[in-house]
């Protein structure tokens, strides 16, 4: 999906378009939202599943399209795009247009670390629009997410995976025990 579309001094691939909601076009692209609104929904993005093996405890277990949890576990992920320790608007500025941009140039898995530490205030509302945007970019990519945080995420969102890893040593996958150790791969 390599053909830009030119709006004002920015570029976007149609896919980048197709990450935004219809209230964030209108506050980004003002007069000409109408015209990108069309465009979007003229397009039709196809790109194949992206799929993701990590290891948990010297395990093997897979990373599908869509937003994953790890509590308690670090899990590396090859090829990761690793966003940056960035706070509040910055942060969700870099979701929205880096991330994109740099999934146009090469399709890959998206890990965000500590993200329920993002935000300097309204931490919850933060989380749950950058959750939001993170699971619309996977729609749109077909690609994996993955997200670091507290245990207590699991109740702000539906993840696709969760790797949580208990004080006692025991890790589960999606509330099936997986593996007992240290946590980390």
């Amino acid at each position: 999906m390599s053909k830009l579309v030119v709006v004002g001094r920015e570029q976007f691939s149609r896919a980048h378009l197709k990450v935004f909601r219809e209230a964030e076009v209108r506050a980004i692209f003002g007069e000409v939202a109408e015209e990108v609104l069309q465009m979007t929904r003229d397009v039709v993005v196809l790109f194949p599943p992206l799929i993701v093996h990590v290891e948990l405890c010297g395990k093997s277990a897979y990373l599908p399209p869509g937003v994953s949890l790890a509590s308690g576990a670090y899990l590396k992920v090859p090829g990761g795009l690793y966003v940056p320790e960035l706070l509040d608007g910055e942060f969700l500025e870099y979701l929205l247009f880096d991330v994109p941009r740099s999934l146009d140039e090469a399709r890959r898995p998206i890990v965000v670390e500590d993200i329920d530490q993002r935000f300097t205030t309204d931490v919850r509302e933060g989380v749950l629009y950058a959750l939001d945007i993170l699971s619309r970019i996977s729609s749109t990519y077909r690609v994996p997410v993955l997200v670091h945080g507290d245990r207590g995420l699991e109740e702000l969102w539906g993840f696709a995976r969760r790797f949580i890893c208990l004080e006692g040593g025991l890790c589960l996958l999606d509330d099936e025990p997986f593996c007992r150790g240290e946590g980390s791969a």
